[in-house]
């Protein structure tokens, strides 16, 4: 049995950097991924925190890669040596939600980096290779000129960023108002709220305003485009027209529809893993006319187009703010749990 490193989960508030069975003889349809970088998103936090129960200790923790095809399977069209990105969750290509741009849906999904205590799912990409299940639908070939850490981002917290924005702004089509005059408030800049913030700017919104209880992550939005007050004033006091909600909080959702004018747009893209409910009545929504947008991003459907955002700004140099080896795993969890030291985006390396 050939072995490999990767991080492992074990309880909450714990998970372990180990040597693990290393995956081989792809199948049909699937292809074995050596892994160049790899993210430590906000999502592994719900198992880690225990706030999100049913991850089976001994899985292979996390959704984002991006690496080099090492083998394939029969029927697959990639091959190996090629540079890919993996989208969180796995996506056949085929079915009706892929073939309608809604890939997050897939008859056939599954979350890279979920075993379930019924020992059903697949195991994550922190690690140093990972099984591909339907590869040609799941990962997408990458342009020379975006880099694998690009890459990591590409397949998650960008396209969910952006798939956010993007949301707002179509549901705000009807109002004939020009995106350069509409304002969006961006509730949480963590890594997906600064993605949103770039997506803001890059589809037109005039103004983009950033709202986190943590000076440094909203400085960083005014970085790239963001105001850091003034969303009570927007349209002479009316509420801004739209509001992206990456938090997953009751909190931030009940806020957002505080702040939005009538008429405007509530897009929700955060985790709610908590049992508090919706935080309005649908007759609230009714007499303030809001349309309230949410889902899991389909990533798969997005990177295409996202990756254009890659290029034309420089959103990823002000999100990452941590690169080290995934043997460092377990400290860089516990200090993005608590966070410490200004993190913000770790990227590991599964080879140093």
């Amino acid at each position: 049995m050939s072995t490999m490193k990767a991080v492992v989960f074990k309880e909450p508030y714990r998970v372990s950097y180990e040597e693990v069975e290393r995956p081989s003889d792809p199948q049909t349809g699937e292809a074995i991924v050596r892994v160049k970088a790899c993210g430590l998103c906000g999502s592994d936090l719900h198992p880690y925190r225990g706030s999100e129960a049913g991850l089976r200790a001994g899985t292979v923790c996390g959704h984002e890669f991006a690496g080099i095809v090492e083998e394939v399977g029969a029927g697959v069209e990639l091959v190996p040596g090629e540079r890919v990105a993996a989208s969180f969750t796995t996506a056949c290509g085929t079915c009706w939600f892929c073939t309608h741009s809604l890939s997050s849906r897939c008859d056939n999904a599954q979350l890279f980096g979920w075993i379930d205590e019924a020992n059903e799912g697949i195991h994550g990409g922190q690690a140093q290779f990972v099984r591909v299940p339907h590869a040609d639908g799941t990962l997408m070939r990458l342009p020379e000129d975006v880099s694998f850490e690009e890459g990591v981002l590409l397949g998650d917290i960008l396209s969910t960023g952006y798939f956010c924005a993007k949301n707002a702004l179509t549901m705000l089509a009807d109002s004939n108002i020009p995106p350069a005059q509409l304002s969006v408030a961006v509730i949480g800049c963590g890594p997906v709220g600064l993605c949103a913030v770039a997506s803001a700017r890059m589809l037109g919104f005039g103004q983009v305003f950033a709202i986190d209880r943590v000076q440094s992550r909203v400085d960083t939005a005014v970085k790239l485009g963001a105001q850091s007050q003034g969303f009570e004033a927007a349209n002479d006091g009316r509420g801004v027209d739209a509001v992206l909600e990456v938090v997953g909080a009751y909190e931030a959702l009940k806020l957002g529809f505080e702040i939005v004018r009538m008429g405007g747009v509530v897009s929700s893209v955060g985790v709610h893993a908590h049992d508090k409910g919706f935080p309005v009545s649908p007759g609230q929504c009714y007499d303030k006319n809001v349309t309230f947008k949410s889902g899991r991003c389909p990533a798969r459907s997005l990177m295409s187009e996202v990756s254009q955002l890659v290029k034309t700004t420089d959103v990823v140099r002000h999100i990452i703010s941590h690169r080290v080896p995934l043997a460092a795993a377990s400290e860089m969890y516990e200090r993005f749990e608590a966070q410490k030291d200004g993190i913000l985006k770790v990227v590991f390396d599964p080879w140093a």
